[in-house]
């Protein structure tokens, strides 16, 4: 495909994919045989962490773990170390991405990954928030009300589809016009 006919936004990526490839970053992240292992170790784990935490939470809210507390104390043990671990998530991300700028960024499950992130982060945060509000998080066996155990058992759903994103970019395809 020439490049008069690459989408705008193929052109971009595929500049700013060039221009990554040719930084100190790049030297150092993909230079260097035990970062990327390192980084991608990291990665799972902080992965771990979000998860675990967030299907706390969700779980609390749903009324199937640990019913009998407050789900303040889960909000208070858990929000904190899924904020922690959604930076560590975003900084292994970005050198992951500068180990091999041409990969991820060119697959459609990457950004369809980036957005779920985006809205399950807001929702989780969201859930705390509304739970405090409506002062069930201070109450032993307080009750979610049924909107709130629909966006728990749909953030549950879409971690896991994060997940699964993020263990797809490796086999996508990436869209047509994108550099090989």
């Amino acid at each position: 495909m020439s490049s008069a006919s690459t989408p705008p936004f193929t052109a971009a990526l595929s500049a700013f994919a060039s221009w990554l490839g040719k930084t100190p970053l790049y030297d150092a992240v993909a230079g260097v045989t035990w970062v990327v292992p390192t980084v991608q170790t990291l990665h799972i784990l902080a992965i771990a962490v979000v998860f675990a935490s967030a299907a706390l939470i969700d779980l609390r809210i749903l009324g199937l773990v640990d019913a009998s507390k407050p789900i303040e104390a889960l909000l208070t043990r858990f929000l904190r170390p899924v904020g922690a671990a959604v930076a560590i998530l975003a900084v292994t991300g970005l050198l992951l991405i500068a180990s091999e700028p041409s990969r991820a960024i060119f697959r459609v499950v990457f950004w369809v990954k980036l957005a779920l992130v985006l809205a399950v982060s807001l929702a989780t945060w969201w859930l705390g928030f509304a739970a405090r509000r409506r002062g069930l998080a201070a109450t032993e066996g307080g009750v979610a009300t049924l909107d709130l155990k629909i966006i728990a058992a749909l953030s549950l759903i879409t971690w896991l589809a994060i997940i699964v994103a993020g263990r797809w970019i490796g086999y996508a395809v990436a869209w047509d016009g994108a550099p090989q």
